[in-house]
């Protein structure tokens, strides 16, 4: 039967999208099923070749990140080679027709929970992009931990990553990504808080002459507020540093698009001692 006629077929019957899931079966054993979403009701079936629909490939997200699963529509994506742990490694047929030339080679898990579909640019962009921006921020502070004083001037060296660029071909046309750590945030933990641009990141060089530096006031005890001095309730402050992320893709030279992505956070417990000068008697 040709594809074709298998589309022709198939017209307005309704729509399945499936993925890999566990069920308990009547003996109490768990098994892996074939899980489908079909007409808004949720249907089992012991394997994909069971499903009553003919099944394309398709690229989205589920509880275990970017996946691929089963759909009754064709997306575009097609599989080059399905491996022994479920995962598949895919192309993309970007001429609207199928069976045509693939212009894309990425292996992805099968996925294990209801899928979202995806757009497959922005899921090609993050896939770019997700292991620079879980960089976390790595604070060298002087005095270091537990040495923190009052008064005195704690300095901050960080060196967050260069910015970053790439591109391949995608579905649409040449994919361009950038990421670049917008601002560097440090709270210091005492309600003080310092923004810095990227201008500012060859200064974060630390003692003595960062640009990073904090003087505490109060200090921090253990258990807090153990004498009138002490803080009245941190045994040490939450010194906190943070990389706000600026990530954007276009297609084929055309306009730029954001893509959202989390902060990456690095916390660091700092408590903060009092030395207080005593002078002496001359015997």
């Amino acid at each position: 039967m040709s594809l074709l006629l298998v589309l022709l077929l198939f017209q307005g019957t309704d729509s399945y999208v499936c993925w890999v899931d566990e069920s308990v079966n009547e003996y109490g054993a768990v098994e892996s099923v074939t899980r489908c979403r079909v007409a808004g009701q949720i249907v089992d079936y012991g394997s994909e070749g069971q499903v009553p629909m003919f099944l394309y490939p398709d690229v989205g997200s589920a509880a275990n990140g970017t996946c691929w699963f089963w759909r009754s529509a064709w997306s575009g994506w097609e599989i080059i080679t399905r491996l022994s742990d479920g995962s598949a490694t895919l192309g993309y047929d970007s001429d609207g027709i199928p069976g045509g030339p693939l212009n894309l080679d990425v292996t992805y898990p099968v996925c294990i929970s209801e899928p979202v579909e995806g757009d497959p640019v922005e899921v090609l962009a993050w896939d770019l992009v997700k292991d620079y921006v879980h960089q976390l921020p790595d604070p060298q502070l002087n005095p270091e931990v537990p040495l923190g004083l009052v008064g005195a001037d704690t300095h901050v060296a960080i060196d967050p990553p260069p910015p970053f660029g790439d591109s391949i071909v995608s579905p649409l046309g040449q994919l361009d990504v950038q990421a670049w750590v917008s601002v560097l945030s440090i709270d210091w933990g005492d309600g003080t808080h310092t923004n810095l641009p990227p201008a500012a990141f060859p200064q974060l060089t630390g003692y003595p002459d960062g640009v990073a530096r904090h003087q505490y006031e109060t200090k921090t005890c253990d258990p807090p507020a153990s004498s009138p001095r002490c803080h009245p309730s941190l045994s040490a402050y939450d010194f906190e540093v943070r990389y706000q992320w600026q990530v954007r893709w276009r297609v084929a030279s055309g306009a730029w698009q954001g893509l959202p992505v989390p902060d990456s956070v690095t916390s660091v417990a700092y408590p903060v001692q009092e030395v207080i000068a005593v002078l002496g008697v001359s015997p």
